[in-house]
């Protein structure tokens, strides 16, 4: 078993809600990780019904970079991080978890989807950890000056 670092950092991705429709994902700095580990958690519907229109996912952006600030760009799903449709008597009190490696030309994650029912409390939260440390570049070298 891999003990992880201490440090690492814990982000709200989904704030709580339980209204039908796209499930609405907060945009995730993940710049400067390597992993994140996404938690869902399901409360008890207001009655069985199907729960999602399409499967949740995890989608990455770019960064682009404007006048000193970092902000995303177009986003697109990473293929293998997504949480299947169902039923919300299947995720019914339960908490599922994604833990993905952040492609490392991406700097902003965000949690997108939809509810097909309202009346079935949810949130997710994401840890980011396994920081990652960038190749010195000559931009970031001291000079060594010789006499």
């Amino acid at each position: 078993m891999t003990k992880r670092p201490d440090n690492g950092t814990v982000k709200i991705a989904v704030a709580h809600s339980d209204t039908s429709g796209a499930l609405v994902g907060t945009a995730i700095t993940a710049s400067g990780y390597g992993r994140a580990k996404f938690v869902f958690t399901f409360g008890t519907p207001a009655a069985d019904a199907s729960l999602l229109a399409s499967s949740i996912g995890i989608w990455a952006a770019g960064i682009s970079k404007s006048l000193g600030v970092e902000t995303a760009t177009t986003y697109a799903v990473i293929p293998t991080a997504y949480l299947a449709a169902g039923s919300s008597a299947g995720l019914s009190n339960q908490a599922a978890v994604l833990d993905i490696a952040i492609p490392a030309d991406k700097g902003f994650l965000k949690v997108s989807g939809a509810f097909v029912t309202s009346g079935f409390p949810h949130n997710a939260t994401v840890e980011l950890y396994n920081p990652v440390t960038a190749p010195p570049t000559h931009a970031n070298i001291a000079p060594v000056i010789v006499n």
